[in-house]
């Protein structure tokens, strides 16, 4: 049978591709043995062998967190025969009973952790007597790294603390953790350091405010304590009081509570305190008639919109009241007049340049924001109430914060918490913080005359006397707020805010302090008796300090 031409053409074809694509593999094999490439491995940088933690300080260089090494105890439970002759061995060096260690080492099953942390001056006979008696294999002493807070409970929610591994959980030691705990260098170096920071706060003053929060808390039993001070020309935050407090060297022991920065997180309706910022907002807007004095017979009512009617209701008569006397005598009629003479959206406007619609960075894990609603969303009564403090939600911070505008001549500064980093041991520093005017707020006529006015109620008729420090010239204004009750959007059932806010000394502004208590029992839950007797207790200890001068001993 003869073959078909096509058939024939396809064999040639099939051939060809078959003997090209040999040629092909063949020339590839060729190439591939022929470079003979070198077979590349990776190793693992050479890198430090331990990280160092940065130390934590105050303005004063006095030491607030420090990382140290401690020595725990365990057990190879696998490989001890006579646990109770173990026991008996180790008991007199970790500070326990050979029957505690027995209870102890129960818990486990091959690794029995007996103590976390033992006295670092026993080791050495602990580790010659395991030696002596041929237990090193059964017993092992471990150096682990921790963190000391020497200062204990003080300023212990700014502060924060670490976890097991040494890593920053809150406060300043979670927000910094790049800087304070790095990764390893690459190199031959046995250390890699991490920087030191050095706070604002100066340990003394939060002393004296801790001090005062444990005083208000044996007396009047607050759910929670508040107190802040700030340096009134550049913002630092010298101290930041926050109770109920706990200690972070003995952190298993806290609650999550214990553990909340009411200062810098809490909202709030500030309550009377919040005058003084809307006297200063209704005197920059110019609207209001300041001149003709107002008459307070114990309350004051204006037309809403639709003729509807509202009435505002002073704690007791005031008589014939002028911008001092209502920041003296705290007349809620007084400024809900005023305001309500005033443009809501200029009303709305200064406050909101006082920062109550902010929120401020101060090296916290958490930033929250101060409130105050458009006045678009406003009632016919708003402006009146929230011009003595009801209807906006704001923190400690925020209130100390917005009182620089009084000392830096209408100008708000931003506060900090951070004042440098800089390289261990002393290095080079990396970061100091710079004193920072955010905006202005009011002119500086508007913010001496409110200092006038604060100084008025630390006078004989002022609800701020307690405040009132011989040879010191202080301004201060007090509230006591009823807070509202969410659940039930009610006043009657809710809490209240004890408070005051102060400048000392008012011919030279230094100090801003803020003091609250929330919910205070017993027989007075007024500001006037509760926090500006605290603010005057704090004052004297600054004049003592001497870091106020009275003209009385002319001490600095």
């Amino acid at each position: 049978m003869d073959t078909s031409p096509n058939r024939s053409y396809y064999r040639f074809f099939l051939s060809l591709t078959l003997l090209l694509l040999l040629i092909l593999l063949i020339r590839i094999g060729f190439v591939i043995h022929s470079q003979n490439p070198e077979r590349k491995t990776y190793k693992d940088p050479l890198v430090s062998k331990e990280v160092v933690r940065g130390t934590l300080y105050d303005r004063n260089g006095k030491i607030l967190a420090i990382q140290t090494p401690y020595w725990g105890v365990f057990f190879h439970l696998s490989m001890i025969d006579d646990l109770p002759l173990v026991s008996e061995v180790v008991a007199p060096f970790v500070g326990m009973s050979p029957s505690q260690i027995l209870q102890q080492a129960a818990k486990y099953t091959t690794y029995a952790q007996i103590k976390k942390k033992m006295d670092p001056a026993l080791v050495p006979a602990l580790m010659e007597e395991l030696s002596r008696t041929k237990l090193t294999k059964q017993v092992s002493v471990v150096k682990s790294m921790g963190r000391d807070y020497p200062a204990t409970f003080h300023a212990s929610q700014t502060i924060g603390f670490t976890n097991i591994d040494n890593e920053g959980s809150e406060g300043i030691e979670l927000t910094q953790e790049a800087f304070l705990n790095p990764y390893p260098l690459i190199g031959t170096d046995e250390s890699t350091y991490g920087e030191d920071i050095t706070l604002t706060l100066d340990i003394d003053i939060q002393y004296l405010l801790d001090v005062q929060m444990q005083n208000i808390a044996d007396e009047h039993n607050p759910d929670y304590g508040v107190a802040i001070v700030l340096d009134a020309q550049n913002g630092d935050i010298l101290g930041m009081s926050s109770y109920p407090w706990y200690d972070p060297n003995a952190l298993a022991r806290s609650t999550e509570v214990q553990k909340r920065n009411h200062v810098a997180n809490y909202l709030f309706e500030p309550g009377s305190v919040f005058k003084v910022f809307s006297l200063a907002s209704v005197m920059e807007s110019g609207q209001a008639d300041l001149q003709e004095p107002f008459l307070c017979d114990g309350s004051y009512t204006f037309t809403m919109g639709k003729g509807a009617k509202a009435t505002i209701v002073c704690t007791s008569p005031h008589g014939v009241v002028d911008p001092n006397t209502m920041i003296a005598k705290s007349c809620n009629g007084a400024i809900s007049h005023w305001a309500m003479q005033t443009d809501e959206d200029l009303f709305y406007s200064v406050l909101n340049r006082f920062g109550f619609n902010r929120s401020y960075d101060i090296a916290l894990p958490s930033r929250t924001r101060s409130y105050i609603a458009d006045p678009s969303s406003w009632s016919g009564r708003s402006e009146a109430t929230i011009s003595f403090g009801q209807e906006l939600s704001t923190t400690a911070l925020h209130i100390a914060t917005a009182a620089t505008a009084f000392t830096n001549g209408g100008e708000l500064l931003q506060p900090h918490l951070i004042l440098q980093r800089n390289e261990a041991n002393g290095g080079p520093i990396t970061y100091r913080r710079e004193r920072t005017a955010i905006e202005r707020v009011i002119s500086r006529e508007v913010a001496n005359s409110l200092l006038l006015a604060m100084e008025e109620a630390t006078k004989s008729g002022g609800t701020a006397r307690s405040v009132a420090v011989g040879g010191v010239r202080v301004g201060a204004k007090t509230g006591t707020s009823q807070i509202l009750n969410p659940e039930t959007n009610s006043y009657e059932d809710g809490t209240v805010l004890a408070s005051t806010l102060a400048i000392v000394p008012l011919d030279n502004p230094k100090y801003i302090i803020y003091v609250a208590a929330g919910n205070p029992k017993g027989d007075t839950q007024w500001g006037s008796n509760i926090a500006a007797p605290a603010i005057g207790k704090i004052i004297e200890s600054l004049v003592s300090q001497g870091k106020v001068v009275s003209e009385r001993s002319g001490r600095r």
